[in-house]
């Protein structure tokens, strides 16, 4: 009897330490992971869904958290330069990137145009459209258009994309003075929604999933201003790697269809500028 039962423990005692010693080498859990690690990414208005839609999928494969900050470009780059909080910056124009590049806070070889856009006119979706067909610039400054929206054209890229365009084809002076301007193409964007101007000029990317206004007109990319995207990475922050590898996988094929899905034209694949 006692025999038998000595027998019958050996092999379970063998089982248990085989188990052990599996449990030793496997994987660890995510509790036992490392620390994950924030980065901050201070983001054009414009590209919030596009990148909110990229988040979830690189916090997932990556022990990192991204952390946005939204607003006007111009806003945005004047925080870099007074407090360089970002890790990131993409920006809806070159010349804030400009600006924080001049205050040396753009790593070297890091800069590099990422996207493109394209401008259009709306106007609410609800009623007839105030527009006739075949469109002409020269109708937003007809007696139907109250109150133009635009981005101020001082701080917010859009705001001076369209003016560009609207001076290209001789139509800003005539507009100038019913425009309303918005602290970002998104706040363009809603007052056109709510009725607030009867019509507005945004990018294609922010109203492409809006069901309050519709496009009257797409500015063709040879009529309008050239629309650049700049993202580099910030100088003087802890997660310098990290950052980089954020900037990279941006630039990758791997979130060029979720950029364009939202509008965006994703410009080809290249290596940061010099």
């Amino acid at each position: 009897m006692h025999h038998s039962l000595r027998f019958g423990l050996v092999p379970l005692l063998a089982l248990l330490a085989s188990c052990s010693k599996e449990a030793d080498s496997a994987p660890p859990t995510a509790s036992a992971s490392a620390p994950r690690i924030e980065l901050t990414v201070y983001a054009a208005t414009s590209a919030r869904d596009a990148l909110q839609s990229l988040e979830t999928r690189y916090e997932q494969q990556h022990p990192i958290d991204l952390v946005f900050n939204f607003g006007s470009s111009g806003d945005l780059s004047n925080q870099i330069v007074a407090a360089g909080k970002a890790d990131l910056f993409l920006s809806a124009d070159d010349k804030e990137m400009d600006k924080v590049e001049a205050a040396q806070l753009v790593i070297a070889g890091t800069r590099r145009a990422l996207l493109s856009n394209r401008l259009v006119v709306i106007e609410p979706s609800d009623g007839p459209s105030q527009f006739s067909a075949p469109f002409e610039p020269s109708q937003l400054g007809g007696p139907h258009v109250k109150l133009l929206s635009l981005g101020n054209v001082e701080t917010v890229p859009a705001g001076r994309y369209a003016k560009a365009w609207l001076e290209k084809v001789d139509v800003w002076s005539s507009v100038a003075e019913r425009v309303l301007p918005g602290v970002d193409v998104r706040a363009a964007q809603a007052a056109v929604e709510s009725g607030g101007a009867q019509a507005g000029i945004v990018y294609k990317s922010d109203v492409a999933r809006s069901r309050k206004a519709r496009v009257v007109h797409e500015v063709a990319a040879e009529d309008g201003p050239t629309i650049t995207y700049p993202l580099a990475v910030i100088a003087g922050r802890e997660h310098e790697d990290e950052a980089r590898a954020v900037a990279d996988f941006l630039a990758s094929p791997h979130a060029q269809a979720a950029f364009e899905e939202f509008g965006f034209v994703f410009l080809p694949a290249q290596e940061p500028a010099k």
